[in-house]
C-alpha cells in the first residue's frame, strides 16, 4: 500500500503541477469573467468532466477493481474477458448519452440568441462531450493497470490532458484570435487530442501484460451485472464531492450577472447576489485546494483500494482495520496541516500565481476568500474517498449513497442561504461544511455497522497533529508578518519561508508529541512490537516446596 501511495502521490503532484501551470496559462489569457465567457467555458467543461469521474474514475471503475482483481487469481484469460467486455459496454453506453447530450446542444443554438450565455455553453458542450467517451475507456484501462501494481502510468494519464492544454494556450490560441470565444473554442479541440491520447496510450501497456480483446459477454456476465449493480447508489457516494461542485458551479452560474443587474428569469425583482466570474472563481480556487486532496486524499484511497479488496476477498478482516485506520491515520497527519497551511498562504498564492494579464485585483481578491473558506475542509475533502471505498470493499453501496444524497440537498440549501450574505464565498464554507458533515457521519457509521477500525489510535494520531498544527500556523503566521513587501519575489519567499519553517515545525512537534505516521510513510511499513515473554518468577536457593 505504501509503495503504491508514493508512486501515486508523486505521479498526482507532476499532475497538479502541470495542471497549475495550465491554469495560471487560463487565468493570463481569460480572467475571470472575461465578459461571461469563462464562467461559460468553466460549465462546459465541468459537464463532461463529472461525468468522466462517475463513469470513469468513480462507479464503475472502483465496481470494476474487485471483480477484476478476483478473476485475475483465479482465471487470467476471464480476466482479460471482463476488461474488454466492459470498455465495450461503457462505449455504447457513452455513445447513447453523447447523442442525448448532442440533442440538447441543438435545441441550445435554436431557442436562444446568440448573445444568451446558454447559446455559448451550448456550443462548447457540444465539442466536448466527445471528450467523455475516450476519457471513461481511459479510466477502465487504469483501473485495471491499478489493480495489477502498475501505479505509475494511471497516475501520470492527467498529465497528459495539462500539457495539451497548455500548448493550445501558449502555441494556439492567442496566436490564432484575441477573441476570447474563439479562444475557447480552440480550447476544446485540444482536450479533445487529449483524450485521444490518454486512451491510447494504455494498450501498449495492457499488452505487455498480456491483453488480447476478447468480448464474451456470457464469460462473465455475474461480474457484469454486480459492477452495474453497484453503479448507481455510487453516484451519490463516491461522486458526492464533484457533484457538490457542480451544484455550487450551477448556483453561481445561474445567480451571477453584473455589478447592479437584476434576476432576468425572476421577474427583475431581485439582483444578482453575485457578480460575473463567480463560477470562475470556483474553477480557480478548485486548483488550489484539490492539490492536497489529490496528492493526499485520493492518493491514499487509490493505493489501499486494491489492497483492501484483497483482504476482503481473503476474509482477512483483521489485516483489513488494520490497513485502513493506517491509511486514515496517514491521511489526516497530513491532511489537517495542508488545509491550514493554504488558509494563511491563499492571498500569497493566488497572488504569485494568477494575478497577470487579464486576472485583475479584484479576481485576485474573490479567488482568495474562495480558497479560504475550502482550506477549512480540506481534511474532508481528503478524507471522503478513503471511507466510501471502505464501504464499496465491504459491499455497503447503499449508506454512502444515502449520506451523499442527504449531502447534496444540504449543500444546495446552504448555498442558496448564504450567496445572499456572503456571495460567492458562501458556495464555499456550504460544500466544506457538507463533506466534513459527510465524513464524520460516515466514519461513524462504518464503525457502528462494520466495525474494522482502530479509533483509538487514530484519534491519537489526530490529536498529535491538531497539536502540531496549532503551533505551526502561529509560527507560519510570526514569520510572514516579519516578511515586507508585495511582490512576486516577497511572495514566493512568504510560501517558501513559511512553508518550509512550518513544516519543519510540525514534523518536528508531531515526532515529540509521539507521532510516526511519516516514520511509516518513509518506511513502506509500520514496525511491529515483538511480544515480551513473561517473567518466571526465581526460586530462592535451598527452599524446599512442601507437599
Amino acid at each position: 500500500m505504501l509503495r503504491g501511495t508514493l508512486i501515486t502521490g508523486l505521479g498526482t503532484l507532476l499532475s497538479r503541477l502541470l495542471g497549475m501551470c495550465r491554469d495560471i496559462a487560463t487565468a493570463a489569457m481569460l480572467g475571470m469573467s472575461a465578459g461571461g465567457v469563462m464562467d461559460s467555458f468553466v460549465m462546459a467543461f465541468r459537464l463532461p468532466d463529472i461525468a468522466r469521474r462517475l463513469f470513469g474514475d468513480g462507479s464503475l471503475s472502483v465496481g470494476f477493481i474487485p471483480a477484476f482483481s478476483r478473476l485475475w487469481q483465479e482465471d487470467r484469460r476471464k480476466a482479460w474477458q471482463l476488461l474488454s467486455v466492459m470498455l465495450t459496454w461503457v462505449f455504447l453506453l457513452l455513445v447513447g448519452f453523447v447523442v442525448i447530450g448532442e440533442l440538447i446542444c441543438l435545441c441550445g443554438f435554436y431557442c436562444f440568441e446568440p448573445e444568451s450565455k446558454i447559446y455559448l455553453i451550448s456550443h462548447l458542450l457540444s465539442l466536448l462531450l466527445p471528450y467523455l467517451i475516450l476519457i471513461c475507456m481511459a479510466a477502465i484501462a487504469s483501473a485495471a493497470l491499478l489493480t495489477l501494481g502498475n501505479f505509475a502510468v494511471p497516475a501520470l494519464i492527467p498529465a497528459i490532458l495539462n500539457i495539451i492544454w497548455l500548448i493550445g494556450i501558449l502555441m494556439v490560441a492567442p496566436h490564432y484570435s484575441d477573441d476570447p470565444v474563439i479562444q475557447c473554442y480552440l480550447l476544446t479541440l485540444c482536450i479533445l487530442s487529449a483524450g485521444l491520447l490518454q486512451f491510447f496510450v494504455h494498450l501498449p501497456v495492457l499488452r505487455a501484460y498480456g491483453f488480447r480483446f476478447d468480448f464474451n459477454f456470457a464469460a462473465v456476465r455475474g461480474q457484469m451485472r454486480q459492477i452495474f449493480d453497484g453503479f448507481f447508489p455510487q453516484i451519490f457516494g463516491l461522486m458526492s464531492i464533484q457533484l457538490n461542485i457542480l451544484v455550487a458551479s450551477g448556483i453561481a452560474w445561474l445567480f451571477a450577472g453584473p455589478p447592479g443587474g437584476t434576476i432576468r428569469w425572476l421577474g427583475h425583482w431581485l439582483e444578482f447576489p453575485m457578480h460575473t466570474g463567480a463560477a470562475a472563481a470556483i474553477y480557480y480556487s478548485e486548483r488550489l485546494y484539490e492539490f492536497p486532496q489529490g496528492l493526499i486524499g485520493l492518493a491514499v484511497a487509490t493505493a489501499i483500494y486494491p489492497l483492501l479488496s484483497r483482504h476482503a476477498a481473503n476474509r482477512d478482516f483483521r489485516s483489513f482495520g488494520d490497513d485502513l485506520t493506517l491509511g486514515a491515520r496517514i491521511l489526516f497527519v497530513l491532511a489537517i496541516p495542508a488545509g491550514v497551511g493554504l488558509m494563511l498562504m491563499s492571498e500569497k498564492l493566488v497572488h504569485l500565481l494568477f494575478q497577470r494579464g487579464a486576472f485583475t485585483p479584484d479576481d485576485m481578491s474573490r479567488t482568495a476568500d474562495m480558497i479560504f473558506w475550502f482550506g477549512t475542509g480540506v481534511w474532508a475533502f481528503c478524507a471522503l474517498p478513503l471511507i466510501v471505498r471502505a464501504f464499496y470493499v465491504v459491499g455497503d453501496y447503499w449508506t454512502p449513497c444515502r449520506v451523499g444524497f442527504y449531502g447534496c440537498i444540504l449543500n444546495a440549501i446552504l448555498g442558496l442561504m448564504l450567496i445572499w450574505p456572503m456571495a460567492e464565498q458562501g458556495l464555499a464554507v456550504a460544500a466544506s461544511l457538507t463533506v466534513g458533515v459527510q465524513s464524520v457521519a460516515l466514519f461513524l457509521l462504518f464503525a457502528r455497522k462494520h466495525g474494522y477500525f482502530d479509533f483509538r489510535s487514530f484519534f491519537l494520531s489526530i490529536g498529535r497533529a491538531s497539536i502540531a498544527t496549532g503551533i505551526m500556523a502561529v509560527v507560519v503566521a510570526l514569520t510572514m508578518t516579519l516578511i515586507p513587501g508585495e511582490s512576486s519575489m516577497a511572495d514566493i519567499v512568504h510560501i517558501v519561508a513559511g512553508g518550509g519553517i512550518g513544516a519543519f515545525v510540525f514534523f518536528t512537534v508531531y515526532r515529540v508529541l509521539g507521532g510516526r505516521e511519516l516514520g511509516i510513510l518513509l518506511r513502506g511499513r509500520e514496525r511491529k512490537k515483538e511480544p515480551v515473554e513473561p517473567k518466571r518468577r526465581r526460586r530462592s536457593k535451598g527452599r524446599k516446596t512442601k507437599h
